[in-house]
């Protein structure tokens, strides 16, 4: 049994007025093409239960996924008490933590995300997320201030958490994410 790469979460909501914000790395996996729940974190080989009591597979029904760092941040309700139920997730991919890192080590003050997880289907624009990190008065000195805001369509209210982090936060994640992106394509 393999076990995958652990959960980086930054807590604070000790006085009841920030939330909570977790990393969790997905590494990369392959899939079948018609069959996209069907993932192999291994690498590209077709493990032996895929081809019991269904049609053959090959190589060519393949598709591969780079990695990507899943980050969950939510508002606090009361003190040390966290409102999951309203999370907003966003999906990290290798170009948005590299502008993460950016920010991260001060190269520039502020990355701004907008996903829209729907794109390219029918639900496009359906639901739209922004994910915005800051550094107004210098990542050394002030940390960052992470803002995630959720808009569904045909809302006017939508959903928005905000997390800061310490200085010695920024520098953790930074090394963090640096060290995911090559496991994040396999290189590693």
């Amino acid at each position: 049994m393999s076990v995958g790469p652990l959960r980086l979460a930054f807590y604070k909501g000790i006085t009841g007025k920030y939330g909570a914000i977790q990393f969790n790395p997905q590494m990369p996996h392959y899939y079948v093409k018609n069959q996209p729940s069907l993932k192999n974190f291994d690498g590209r080989f077709i493990p032996d239960n895929w081809l019991e009591g269904g049609p053959e597979l090959t190589v060519e029904d393949l598709a591969s996924r780079e990695g990507a760092i899943f980050l969950e941040i939510t508002s606090a309700k009361d003190k040390n008490v966290y409102d999951w139920n309203k999370k907003i997730v966003f999906a990290l991919s290798i170009t948005d933590i590299g502008k993460w890192i950016e920010v991260l080590e001060g190269t520039k003050p502020e990355a701004k995300l907008m996903h829209d997880p729907g794109a390219k289907s029918e639900r496009q624009g359906k639901v739209k997320k922004y994910l915005e990190v800051s550094s107004p008065g210098g990542v050394k000195d002030k940390g960052c201030v992470v803002t995630a805001s959720e808009v569904m369509a045909g809302s006017n209210t939508p959903t928005r958490h905000t997390v800061p982090l310490s200085s010695d936060e920024c520098v953790t994640l930074s090394c963090a994410m640096k060290a995911f992106i090559a496991k994040a394509l396999g290189w590693t």
